[in-house]
């Protein structure tokens, strides 16, 4: 299960379930993973299905289902991150700390969200080394217009550096319910690591309020965060700024 990206897991688990091959069926279980390069780690696994001819194919997708949880479980990390005064637990994540790590880490994609914002020492030059080094920065963020004049300063003031460079969004007060703002926070880099945290993009909120987070490596939170953006966005409730 480790050489298989989970992606091409999930296409051959769809296909067994739909049982739209014959059982054992070469040719079609590789179309079904999109990949020939995976012929030899998927001869072990045709060769022993074919020897138990009384297995079905919904049965084996069970199987591949339940590994590739334990595989998840096994690869992935969950953390709580933290502003605020410091506890006795030694090694308690700090907010400034995770959210940088995120930005300096991720190498295509980059997605934050906030509802708030003013500068934060270094947060702009990072996300500058993070364009130099073609990562697509996102940033969606709450106006004063938008929010109804709940907000004084747009969210996006502190990053207007970053025009030209990173893609800047906003949810329209047209779209929203009576009285809605955008208040989720997060940062998510690749679909990979995600903070999704109470903390605004203030200074206060990653180094002084006392805030609390949760930051997820490599389970399926961050790109589901992601693709829930993407969507979102392809479906014009997030327009450009």
């Amino acid at each position: 299960m480790a050489v298989f990206p989970a992606s091409q897991v999930h296409a051959l688990v769809h296909q067994l379930y739909e049982q739209k091959m014959k059982k054992g069926s070469h040719a079609e279980l590789l179309d079904s993973v999109g990949a020939s390069s995976f012929e030899d780690a998927l001869a072990p696994l045709l060769s022993a299905w074919r020897a138990e001819p009384a297995i079905e194919p919904n049965a084996l997708a069970f199987a591949l289902e339940a590994a590739l949880k334990a595989r998840d479980a096994a690869t992935s990390s969950v953390e709580l991150v933290w502003t605020g005064p410091a506890g006795d637990a030694a090694a308690t994540l700090n907010t400034t700390a995770v959210l940088f790590r995120i930005i300096r880490r991720s190498e295509k994609r980059l997605l934050l969200m906030s509802y708030s914002a003013f500068p934060i020492p270094g947060l702009v030059d990072e996300l500058q080394a993070a364009c130099d080094r073609g990562v697509s920065v996102r940033l969606v963020l709450e106006s004063a217009l938008d929010s109804g004049n709940r907000l004084t300063v747009d969210a996006a003031a502190p990053f207007a550096r970053l025009r030209g460079r990173a893609a800047f969004y906003v949810w329209p007060h047209a779209l929203r319910p009576s009285g809605a703002v955008m208040h989720a926070k997060c940062a998510v880099a690749d679909g990979r690591t995600a903070l999704v945290t109470s903390a605004n993009l203030t200074e206060r909120g990653v180094d002084s309020n006392f805030e609390l987070g949760t930051y997820f490596e490599g389970s399926r939170v961050p790109a589901q965060i992601e693709g829930h953006i993407d969507d979102l966005t392809a479906r014009g409730v997030f327009i450009a700024m």
